[in-house]
C-alpha cells in the first residue's frame, strides 16, 4: 500500500536532508535523528500494511510530526522544501480512505495490552528525542542511552529472559543516571524519558503481556456411546470402548 509507506519515504527524505546540511547538529546527533526516524517509520509502515494496527497509524502520525519538528531546526534550502513537501503529502495520505479503511476499528481481541505496546513504541522513539535535544553536541552518554532504548524494547517485546526487569528498572536507571554526563537539554530529555518509561512499565498489564496467565487444563473422558462414529472408527474401538 503506497499511501501507508509515505511516512517512511518522508523519513528517508529528511535523513538525506540532514546528511546534506545537518544544521546545528553534529555527527552523533544526526545518527540518532536518522536512526530514530527510520526505525519508527519502518515499524509504522509494516504495522499498517501487515496488521492494520491502530497503534501503527498513530505511530505514522508521530513520524510525520517528528519530521515537522525537524523542519523547525534545520536550515531552509532546496532539501528542506522537498522534505516539508514529503511530510505534508505523508500527513494527507494517512487520512485518506485507502489507509483508514485498512486500519482495525477496534483493538485485536488477542492483541497485547495497550500499555505494553506504548512502552515499546516509547522506547523506539528515544533516539529521535535525544537526537533532537542534542543541538549542543552529542555526549557518549547520550548515545548509550539512545541506542539501548530500542534494544530494550526489542528485548521486552520478544519476551527474552529479564526483558521485563530491563524495561522496568535497568533502562530507566541508566537513562536517569547518565543524564548527569549529558548536555543540559539532552539531560532533561533523558531523565524525563527514564521517569516516563518507569511509570508506564509499572502498569500491571505490562507484566501480564510478558508473563501471560496460564491455567492447568483438565481432561473429561467422553463415554464411547457419546463419541461420533467416525472417531471410534479412527481409534479402532467399538461402541463400548473396546479394541476390535
Amino acid at each position: 500500500m503506497l499511501a501507508a509507506s509515505l511516512p517512511l519515504m518522508a523519513a528517508l527524505v529528511w535523513i538525506v536532508a540532514l546528511l546534506i546540511d545537518p544544521g546545528p547538529y553534529d555527527d552523533g546527533s544526526v545518527f540518532m535523528l536518522g536512526f530514530g526516524l527510520l526505525t519508527m517509520a519502518t515499524v509504522a509502515t509494516v504495522g499498517m500494511i501487515l496488521v492494520g494496527g491502530r497503534w501503527a497509524l498513530r505511530t505514522g502520525y508521530a513520524v510525520v510530526a517528528a519530521t515537522f519538528l525537524l523542519a523547525t531546526v534545520r536550515p531552509v534550502d532546496v532539501a528542506w522544501m522537498i522534505g516539508i513537501t514529503s511530510s505534508a503529502i505523508a500527513l494527507i495520505a494517512l487520512a485518506t480512505k485507502p489507509v483508514t479503511t485498512s486500519i482495525r476499528k477496534l483493538p485485536a481481541a488477542t492483541g497485547p495490552p495497550e500499555r505494553s505496546v506504548l512502552l515499546t513504541l516509547l522506547l523506539l522513539g528515544v533516539p529521535f528525542a535525544l537526537g533532537l535535544a542534542s543541538w549542543q553536541g552529542s555526549a557518549p552518554a547520550t548515545l548509550v542511552v539512545a541506542l539501548t532504548a530500542p534494544l530494550t524494547g526489542w528485548w521486552y517485546s520478544h519476551v527474552l529472559p529479564g526483558g521485563l526487569y530491563v524495561a522496568r528498572y535497568l533502562w530507566p536507571i541508566l537513562a536517569i543516571g547518565l543524564s548527569v554526563f549529558q548536555e543540559p537539554a539532552a539531560a532533561v530529555v533523558s531523565a524525563g524519558l527514564g521517569i516516563t518509561i518507569a511509570i508506564v512499565a509499572r502498569d500491571p498489564s505490562v507484566k501480564v503481556a510478558f508473563y501471560p496467565p496460564r491455567e492447568r487444563g483438565t481432561i473429561f473422558p467422553i463415554p464411547p456411546e457419546l463419541a461420533p462414529h467416525e472417531i471410534l472408527e479412527a481409534a479402532d474401538v467399538d461402541e463400548k470402548g473396546k479394541r476390535r
